[in-house]
């Protein structure tokens, strides 16, 4: 039980934390906010800071667990890389990014961006591969399963990234629509499908 509380309070503190950082990327961009600017904001002292986060990229990563955790678990799953249409949790999501999109920038833009992408490609890779093997069982795809599963986790991240940088005309329903479309022509060809 007084286990539970800490918890409670530690997730508590830390939901202050994050709050403050996005509000305040928000208002003057990442690299202008200061772990001071942090812990007025959620009214919180920095040594409070400090046993929770070493630095402000690292609370950055903390936000962004979540986020690419839901990004593995919406996008790649076994359901929506044999149906029809795309799964309403993948235009979700592409809103989410769509709302927050500095916030999204200010991490693919930050110093450790590259080894943050490399993280969450990855968890989305592993990911994909396990429902790959499991949408199809008993068929070897005519390519290196793992490069086919690179091609699509990397060109999900070069189409998000051009949506939010340059078409802002394109709705979340539309770019959920041409990810699908494009992810299930690959897998469908890698084994041997017509589309």
């Amino acid at each position: 039980m007084a286990e539970d509380k800490v918890d409670k309070r530690v997730q508590r503190t830390r939901s202050l934390l994050r709050t403050a950082l996005i509000q305040l990327i928000r208002e003057k961009g990442y690299d202008a906010v200061t772990i001071q600017d942090i812990t007025e904001r959620a009214n919180l002292g920095r040594t409070t800071f400090y046993l929770h986060y070493e630095s402000k990229d690292d609370l950055m990563l903390d936000h962004h667990a979540d986020f690419a955790s839901r990004l593995t678990l919406r996008i790649l799953s076994t359901e929506e890389l044999l149906g029809d249409e795309p799964s309403h949790q993948l235009e979700t999501l592409l809103q989410e990014l769509a709302d927050h999109k500095q916030v999204y920038f200010a991490l693919m833009r930050s110093k450790d961006a590259q080894s943050i992408k490399t993280g969450i490609q990855r968890q989305m890779v592993e990911n994909l591969l396990e429902n790959l093997k499991i949408a199809y069982p008993h068929t070897e795809p005519n390519q290196p399963i793992d490069m086919l599963a690179n091609y699509i986790v990397g060109a999900h991240f070069a189409m998000i990234d051009w949506w939010l940088s340059y078409r802002n005309e394109y709705s979340a329903h539309n770019i959920a629509r041409l990810l699908h479309q494009m992810r299930r022509a690959a897998i469908r060809d890698a084994y041997g499908q017509s589309s």
